[in-house]
């Protein structure tokens, strides 16, 4: 924790140190909790204000247009296009996202933590690609019941083992300059960051395999 303390210097917020502190803890699975607070708090706050103020479907335009037009006719290949999606575009930008930093926070973070306030707008207008009509009203058993829960948790956990391996950031929070704080060999992650990188890779294929199944089956209809 010293270390936290000395970063803390960096942000002008730094007597609001809590958050700070688990965002950037020595332990992954304290960051992972940290990081799942932050996405849970965006998640249900842009759901319930998205249900109550938008349109249903307003966003079914944009988020279809960012599907391939192959994808959903790849048939049994589909879990694994799925699969190689989130890792080259999710996991890809968490990674690098996490060689930066501001003050002590990963920027790796702020993905799946977007992903997060995005899905909760995707719910309150059902904006999704492949749906059934009426817009979803903030429920609990929604984390359980759909895939992205726990594929953003997945997101979350890459974002945890990585938080604390950035190679710039900058002086100061508002300065646009960045400096060197360690370079790529000097990066090591231990067991423990691994084992939430494992995990999250096998989260990941869950939801692929999950999503792409529900897709079929709704299709053959």
């Amino acid at each position: 924790m010293v270390a936290v303390g000395k970063l803390s210097a960096f942000v002008p917020w730094k007597g609001k140190g809590n958050v700070l502190a688990i965002l950037t803890h020595r332990s992954p699975l304290g960051r992972v909790f940290g990081g799942a607070v932050v996405a849970l708090v965006l998640w249900f706050g842009a759901w319930a204000i998205s249900y109550q103020v938008l349109s249903e479907g307003v966003l079914t335009q944009l988020i279809t247009s960012r599907v391939p037009d192959d994808v959903l006719r790849a048939g049994p290949s589909l879990a694994f296009s799925i699969f190689g999606w989130n890792l080259l575009f999710g996991v890809g930008a968490i990674v690098a996202g996490s060689f930066f930093a501001i003050g002590p926070i990963s920027l790796g973070y702020f993905a799946p933590w977007w992903w997060a306030l995005g899905y909760g707008v995707a719910l309150g207008t059902n904006s999704f690609v492949v749906t059934v009509p009426g817009k979803i009203a903030p429920r609990l058993d929604i984390l359980w019941q759909h895939i992205g829960a726990p594929e953003i948790l997945a997101y979350i956990l890459v974002a945890a083992a990585l938080a604390n391996i950035h190679l710039w950031r900058p002086r100061r929070w508002y300065d646009l300059t960045l400096r060197r704080v360690r370079h790529l060999t000097e990066i090591r992650l231990r067991a423990s960051e691994l084992a939430c990188l494992a995990a999250a890779l096998t989260l990941l294929a869950w939801t692929a395999s999950r999503e792409a199944a529900g897709v079929i089956a709704f299709l053959s209809n």
